[in-house]
């Protein structure tokens, strides 16, 4: 299977998004983050900020991602 964002190759499970696409890890947790940032308030750039930020601090904590 793969992943409909990046076109990456799925390994585990998949990330379902709530429109139904099925994405790689490294997506669905780019999205979770981007979606925070968004309906935070802060807007593209915010949405976009967050993201990057929200998937690092998952890597760092060493936490698998939600399915």
């Amino acid at each position: 299977m793969r992943c409909e964002q990046c076109g990456g190759k799925i390994r585990g499970k998949a990330y379902t998004s709530v429109t139904g696409r099925k994405l790689c890890d490294r997506c669905g947790i780019r999205l979770q983050g981007r979606t925070a940032g968004v309906v935070a308030g802060g807007g593209i750039a915010g949405g976009r900020a967050t993201g990057g930020w929200y998937a690092r601090v998952r890597r760092a904590m060493g936490r698998p991602p939600k399915s």
